[in-house]
């Protein structure tokens, strides 16, 4: 790979990441307006619980990823998922930096927590604010049975702030979870 090349995929890498921020601290800030508008009682957790819960969480959920990814056979949901994978999401992560993976999963656990289970489950219930959050990750029609597998991620986490009392958990479990996701797409999906 030559120096300009390489140049070019970091800067690529960087803008993935000044993207992140920008989108999921706009996300972030309409929960927290929504949040304080509407009177909303949401709450941190326990730290300890909160920290410990959404660790296993996300190693939980990442593993359920991995079987998907290289253990299931492939049934056509499954090549779908696979498909998803390697054509859409490695190539976007393929240049990522540590602390680009860091900065794009803290926001993304932060923001996309605030608003999807700190304002909507709050506000219309688990079931709606699950629902949503697997649309929000849909790209199209190619991308529905991941939508949908989002989705029941989705209500895992929500279950998780419901079990943990408060955010942290599912917050913790959600940027844990894609820095594990991002880090794999990165340095280890190949043949996904």
């Amino acid at each position: 790979m030559t120096q300009l090349s390489r140049h070019t995929l970091f800067k690529q890498s960087s803008r993935l990441l000044v993207v992140a921020l920008a989108g999921e601290g706009l996300l972030g800030g309409v929960a927290l307006a929504w949040i304080r508008l509407r009177g909303l009682g949401v709450e941190a957790g326990d730290p300890v619980a909160g920290i410990g819960l959404g660790l296993g969480a996300a190693f939980l959920l990442a593993l359920v990823n991995y079987a998907i990814l290289r253990l299931a056979p492939p049934i056509h949901p499954v090549r779908a998922i696979r498909r998803l994978y390697r054509e859409t999401l490695r190539p976007m992560f393929a240049t990522v930096r540590p602390l680009e993976i860091a900065g794009i999963s803290l926001a993304a656990g932060v923001g996309e927590e605030l608003l999807f289970r700190g304002a909507v489950q709050v506000e219309f219930g688990l079931v709606v604010a699950s629902v949503l959050f697997g649309f929000a990750h849909m790209g199209g029609r190619s991308s529905l049975v991941f939508g949908l597998w989002v989705a029941v991620m989705g209500f895992g986490l929500g279950g998780l702030a419901h079990l943990a009392g408060g955010l942290l958990a599912p917050i913790v479990a959600h940027a844990a979870y894609d820095a594990m996701a991002i880090s794999y797409l990165r340095w280890a999906a190949h043949g996904v």
